[in-house]
């Protein structure tokens, strides 16, 4: 998997200010200057280009637990090698399209000490939606980002690809949706079903599903498939497969009063169930 960079923390000013500038210009370079006196060694031993760029998550000062906006990094520099020339580029840029960052560039006590490092980006977008900092994993330990309590700082992650910018819908919508359509479907005949079948799109539109659930007891789930025995409790059938993974029987747990309508979590009502038998329950 891609290597991508999450900073934490940056003002929500800052990135918008490009987005505006941006826009006005229909893309183009920007730049980042991340507030803190370290290198960034994953960009200096690999620096991104732009037929090579690296993914950039960010979370906001006022928006900390979330990635608020993502961007490519297409070029790194330490700031305090460039040339004359090189910063008086960067200067005039900044002057003109991002006034809110000349300053920091051009404080050379503050560049020494506090700001050394200088992405150019493109690309930059707001979330479509704003999901948890801690879907990324980092690249250490492959373990999930802890939310953070204070800005500052950044991380070496995994890339997450396009999720961040895909649409969203409750997965109670979704399904709705879905059973109207097809009920919909069922009532045309078949040569209007047929016809607009030739000329749907063969790809379907990608979607994030949102959903919500309910942390469930373990000790629940074992206890219920130990007293079952590999027997489904409805058909009276033993599990019809193995599991591959340590080869005891294949049961579900289902809850006869559900979770979602106040059931609790307990041995008491639950029961071991076959996937055909689990369906029917919910279904049949």
């Amino acid at each position: 998997m891609k290597t991508a960079l999450f900073l934490n923390g940056v003002y929500e000013s800052v990135i918008e200010d490009i987005i505006v500038s941006q826009n006005a210009r229909g893309g183009g370079d920007h730049y980042l200057q991340p507030y803190k006196g370290a290198i960034i060694q994953m960009l200096k031993k690999a620096p991104p280009s732009e037929d090579a760029p690296v993914a950039l998550y960010v979370s906001t000062t006022k928006n900390l637990k979330n990635i608020c906006y993502t961007a490519e990094i297409v070029d790194w520099k330490d700031k305090r090698e460039l040339s004359k020339e090189g910063k008086d580029q960067v200067l005039e840029h900044l002057i003109n399209y991002q006034p809110g960052e000349k300053p920091l560039f051009a404080a050379e006590e503050e560049v020494g000490k506090k700001a050394v490092n200088l992405l150019t980006l493109r690309n930059v977008r707001r979330c479509t939606s704003l999901l948890p900092t801690n879907i990324l994993r980092k690249r250490s330990d492959g373990l999930a980002l802890k939310p953070r309590t204070r800005a500052g700082g950044w991380s070496e992650v995994f890339d997450v690809g396009d999720i961040l910018m895909l649409p969203t819908e409750p997965i109670q919508d979704y399904e709705a949706d879905l059973n109207h359509a097809v009920e919909q479907s069922k009532d045309s005949n078949e040569t209007e079903r047929r016809k607009r079948l030739a000329s749907a799109d063969r790809m379907p539109e990608r979607v994030q599903l949102l959903s919500t659930g309910f942390r469930r007891n373990a000790d629940v789930i074992v206890e219920v498939l130990r007293l079952a025995a590999g027997v489904c409790e409805k058909c009276k059938k033993p599990a019809p497969f193995l599991r591959r993974s340590d080869g005891t029987p294949f049961l579900e747990v289902h809850h006869w009063t559900p979770l979602a309508d106040g059931g609790e979590d307990t041995v008491d009502n639950a029961g071991a169930l076959c996937p055909n038998c689990h369906r029917e329950a919910h279904f049949g």
